[in-house]
């Protein structure tokens, strides 16, 4: 069979997708008599009837429907291939892992902002409590909460957390907290383990308070969510519960602000420096940064 021209195709393609010679007429800005002739040829040099011709418009016989899947598939790819092609800037890949309340509490509001910064790049976001090896793994920036010791590695100190406890307006309402004392009558929330409350309420003084009783929600995600939902006080900070507390769906119980024994960390491979996209989303997170108004800690 010798090649079918483009033209009989593309009419044939809008025909199929409208099923109206006239609708299709106008969007390819030619006359009804020109889609219909089009048509018809195509069926001639086809042998087929593509189209059942109704008072009100088409219906695609069974060739004529596998045609159209075919000649939308073409036409797709194509129209993609011309984008490709026509798209200036070459498009890089960024992956950043980081664990996952900080990805979702932290990094996700501000994804529209890294796009504003930096419009070719596409963000990968992977979520682990596992520390990657950036010499076996293809990571560019690691978002880590410790101490700062992270061997190999350069390490750039984002913020030093200021621990508050917090809770929902609604728990509040129902039972109020006005003294230390208070928290005997209420769920105590930790993330994955007791260290949080021991540190806030040995820091604080408070006396005759069990730090160990409560729900183990499992991460700090998880326990916000809970706190969120009224379920009980938990301790947090601006990093993690910063836009709920600004939305006023938490609240700080008391004023007392006590400095996290971890901090949050930025880390690469200390040859990617010299990349000037590593750099630049290392002063972008940095910047970011800031806008916590959190205590910055030395890296060790």
């Amino acid at each position: 069979m010798k090649r079918i021209p483009v033209g009989p195709l593309r009419t044939f393609d809008v025909a199929a997708r409208t099923l109206n010679l006239t609708t299709a007429a106008n969007e390819l800005s030619v006359t009804h008599a020109a889609v219909s002739r089009q048509v018809k040829q195509l069926e001639e040099r086809l042998g087929l009837k593509l189209f059942e011709r109704l008072p009100r418009g088409l219906k695609l016989t069974a060739h004529g429907a596998l045609l159209a899947e075919g000649t939308r598939e073409a036409f797709d790819r194509l129209a993609g291939a011309i984008e490709d092609i026509s798209t200036p800037a070459v498009r890089r890949k960024l992956t950043i892992t980081t664990f996952a309340s900080l990805a979702a509490r932290w990094l996700m509001p501000r994804i529209q902002a890294f796009a504003t910064k930096f419009p070719d790049v596409d963000l990968q976001v992977s979520t682990s409590a596992r520390l990657v090896d950036f010499s076996r793994e293809d990571v560019d920036i690691g978002l880590r909460f410790g101490h700062g010791r992270y061997p190999g590695l350069h390490v750039m100190t984002l913020f030093q957390p200021k621990e508050i406890v917090v809770c929902s307006p609604s728990l509040l309402k129902r039972s109020p907290i006005r003294t230390l004392a208070d928290l005997k009558n209420h769920t105590l929330l930790h993330d994955d383990s007791h260290a949080s409350w021991v540190h806030w309420l040995d820091a604080v003084g408070a006396k005759g308070i069990n730090a160990r009783r409560g729900i183990v929600c499992g991460d700090r995600n998880a326990m916000i969510q809970a706190a969120l939902e009224g379920q009980g006080v938990a301790i947090a900070s601006s990093v993690f519960a910063g836009i709920d507390l600004a939305a006023g769906r938490l609240v700080q119980v008391f004023d007392q602000e006590v400095t996290s024994e971890f901090s949050i960390y930025a880390v690469c491979l200390p040859r990617r420096m010299n990349d000037p996209l590593i750099a630049g989303v290392l002063a972008w997170l940095d910047q970011e940064a800031h806008t916590i108004g959190s205590t910055r800690a030395p890296a060790e």
